[in-house]
């Protein structure tokens, strides 16, 4: 469950230095509102997002899929990658 979780915090750090320095302040304070508010849900996902909110929206659909119902992470592990990105974004704006 560890390295799973690793594995998981390599993918947001990779996927923050690919796409964070593209980043808007309209797009951050969106990316941010989204994961404050669930928004990688079913129902609450944004229609027809771009590709680089896509893809974090995802990582964290497949972290919590994993975490919650497949429960190959331990608990706790969303929650690690979602202040993480928080954190990381939130110093950008």
């Amino acid at each position: 469950m560890a390295d799973r979780a690793e594995e998981l915090r390599a993918e947001l750090a990779g996927l923050l230095a690919r796409h964070e320095p593209t980043l808007t302040g309209a797009e951050r304070a969106d990316l941010l509102q989204l994961e404050r508010r669930s928004g990688w849900r079913p129902g609450s996902r944004p229609t027809r997002p771009e590709p680089k909110i896509s893809a974090f929206l995802d990582l964290f659909d497949r972290a919590e899929q994993e975490e919650l119902t497949d429960r190959t992470l331990a608990s706790g592990s969303v929650d690690e990658l979602r202040r993480a990105f928080r954190e990381r974004l939130s110093a950008g704006l």
